[in-house]
């Protein structure tokens, strides 16, 4: 539901609205003051304050407006004591925002603004909850807090209420340093603070304009299924089990054998089935059809319960069946589906009124698009070409490329193309309208935003601040990277290895036929003059490559028996014996590797011991010192504000378990008498 503040503010000019869309909050305060002036009423002054509150981020100033109407103004809403609260939150003033939350749920008890204030009281019972786990420089941590952290755990996690309190303690110390470090002036911090505003203000009007609107109706769901009964038909189906073997005089024996005792199927099945079921006793599980050949199916809906059936033959094979269940034909009821017809029928209604939705935000916009200025090889740099206008705001041709450039890979398109350029246009005019939908109606306030905006500055603070204790703190210089480089060569240090192709076979017989075969193709020649003699010299090893891929029964055959790079160490002592000598291209001779594996083998490729230059692993080295800082500096940094800071824990000392209770046996001590 549209909060009800929407109807006073939609009517906000142009002019001024597009002060706040362009972020010229300085400009927008000069307006609010001078329409104060201009007008009467408070409607001007409380856009003052919601510029300080949400703008700004001076909350101070905001609660001094907000105060100020409610002291002077008696026709006030429930709206400027809801506002007032979310300022005293804020400032963690949780007792007063307390008590302006409870005069909005007594006094203007209407949606949505009653819900909002009620969450507004429970966050901040929770924070004067008396019950105090931790103090820290005096802000409390309460159990109901520590309680909901431990709840949002996974059921699998251990339970640690300690750790988890630790994690807490820690984060509040985080807030402050980030507070007290100006890091809100960051632009880190401005720019991850906008991103995560934009996204859930963007979630924001989705949910109250188009999912809240999609929620089915009984008889849109009931309409939906009968439209669509047919993908709720649920097909006949059987339960049984199965024997298949190769022989038909063994199902025969096999069918006897049933006949005299049913209760042996699964027995049976194990030893004799090739079917993959034996293993489960011939289990089948569900079989509808379509699953299964035409002949077994044929018996399986027909053959009758629990009763051993004749012998199916089909594929060469030949099979026993056993069905004891059988369901027939069926549509699922509407009671069975009901959660899947939700579901339909929500998801068309969805694209419908996000389509409605779209549509009629974009014909209440004045929407200007320049065509001449999209083509890509126009003079004017990116960043001041204009290429539309949206409500007299211009959107740059460098808007496009940013937006375009902020999708993941797979969503990217290639804005170099006029037709894909338009597309991301399009999309960025219609974020644009929505974001001003958001800022008329002022969704900033709704409860789904509120909570989620405000952890996601606090994660934004402690990013910014690590980027300014740390990131900024470490430096490595190349001085350093070189001293590392020197100090730790050896571990730079590249072993020596070799690559061979080997043939392995099971007998010595064969080895040596395939040996000979080899050195008679590549030139092997054997005499009793040794000067004669001539060791094979393989440069092409399309021949071994062949042999291998026929005869050899190692994992490698498949290519070629190529081993991959191998270091000393990795092959049986056998093997490296003989692999290690050769010289490259040369043909081993038949070796036995193991009890049964006789091998040959040739060499192809050998690179002996080097060391990674420093310009190898320069950038590596400096990466992992610079990380090493960084680290170093993030516990150091955590350390020193824990200690100096005031911190108190109350949660009682975990009870210890036997185990860690009894105490270290020592032998040396001799048992008291």
């Amino acid at each position: 539901m549209i909060p009800l503040i929407a109807i006073l503010f939609t009517i906000m000019p142009q002019d001024y609205i597009n002060m706040v869309m362009k972020e010229d909050y300085e400009s927008a305060v000069k307006y609010c003051k001078k329409m104060i002036n201009e007008t009467k009423g408070y409607k001007w002054y409380l856009e003052l304050g919601d510029i300080y509150f949400d703008k700004l981020d001076e909350p101070i100033k905001a609660k001094q407006i907000y105060q100020d109407i409610i002291d002077k103004y008696p026709q006030k809403d429930g709206w400027v004591y809801y506002r007032l609260g979310l300022v005293l939150e804020t400032l963690e003033d949780y007792l007063n925002a307390a008590k302006a939350y409870e005069i909005v749920a007594t006094k203007y008890r209407q949606p949505p603004l009653d819900s909002f204030s009620l969450s507004g009281v429970e966050r901040c019972f929770k924070k004067n909850y008396q019950d105090t786990v931790a103090l820290i420089d005096g802000y409390r941590i309460t159990r109901l807090e520590l309680d909901e952290m431990m709840a949002k755990q996974s059921p699998f996690a251990k339970k640690d209420e300690r750790g988890t309190l630790d994690q807490m303690i820690l984060e509040r110390l985080l807030y402050v340093q980030a507070l007290k470090n100006n890091v809100k002036a960051m632009q880190e911090y401005k720019d991850l603070t906008k991103q995560n505003r934009t996204i859930l203000l963007l979630d924001e009007v989705r949910a109250i304009n188009v999912i809240e609107k999609a929620v089915p109706t009984e008889k849109e769901m009931r309409d939906y299924y009968k439209k669509n009964k047919h993908f709720y038909k649920l097909s006949r189906e059987v339960r049984g089990k199965e024997i298949v073997v190769e022989s038909e005089s063994l199902a025969i024996f096999i069918r006897d054998s049933l006949l005299k005792d049913k209760a042996s199927f699964d027995t049976l099945a194990k030893i004799y089935s090739t079917a993959p079921t034996k293993t489960g006793g011939g289990e089948m599980g569900i079989v509808i059809p379509g699953t299964k050949p035409k002949e077994v199916e044929d018996v399986l809906f027909s053959v009758n319960l629990n009763t051993i059936s004749d012998i199916v033959k089909f594929e060469n094979k030949f099979g026993i069946y056993l069905v004891y269940e059988r369901k027939p034909e069926r549509w699922r009821s509407f009671n069975e589906v009901k959660s899947q017809v939700e579901a339909g029928v929500r998801a068309e209604k969805i694209q419908k009124i996000e389509e409605k939705f779209l549509k009629d935000l974009k014909a209440k916009a004045k929407i200007e698009i320049f065509k001449d200025s999209i083509i890509t090889d126009s003079a004017l740099k990116s960043d001041t070409r204009i290429v539309a206008r949206v409500n007299g705001r211009s959107i740059k041709f460098r808007d496009v490329e940013i937006k375009n450039a902020t999708q993941p890979m797979f969503a990217r398109l290639d804005v170099s193309k006029p037709e894909e350029f338009e597309k991301v246009l399009e999309s960025l005019i219609e974020e644009d309208l929505k974001l001003e939908l958001a800022e008329r109606n002022k969704y900033y306030f709704n409860e789904g935003f509120v909570t989620k905006f405000n952890e996601g500055k606090k994660r934004a603070l402690e990013q910014a601040l690590y980027t300014k204790i740390v990131m900024q703190s470490a430096k490595v210089d190349s001085n350093e990277v070189q001293e590392y480089y020197n100090a730790h060569k050896e571990d730079m240090k590249i072993l020596e290895t070799i690559r061979c192709k080997e043939i392995v076979v099971n007998s010595k017989k064969e080895a040596e036929k395939i040996r000979d075969e080899l050195a008679k193709y590549y030139g092997e020649r054997k005499s009793i003059i040794p000067f004669l003699n001539r060791k094979a010299k393989i440069t092409d090893f399309t021949m071994f490559d062949s042999l291998a891929k026929t005869y050899s029964t190692a994992y490698n055959r498949t290519r070629g028996g190529d081993t991959g790079p191998l270091k000393k160490g990795t092959r049986p002592k056998e093997f490296e014996d003989i692999a290690w000598k050769l010289k490259i291209g040369e043909l081993s001779k038949v070796f036995l590797v193991g009890d049964s594996s006789w091998t040959i083998l040739t060499k192809t490729e050998y690179s002996p011991t080097k060391y990674r230059t420093f310009n190898e692993v320069k950038a590596a080295i400096e990466m992992n010192l610079l990380r090493e800082k960084q680290r170093q500096i993030a516990d150091d940094y955590r350390a020193r504000i824990k200690n100096e800071a005031d911190i108190k824990i109350m949660l009682p000392e975990p009870e210890k378990n036997e185990e860690e209770i009894k105490p270290p046996e020592n032998p040396e001590t001799p048992p008291k008498e």
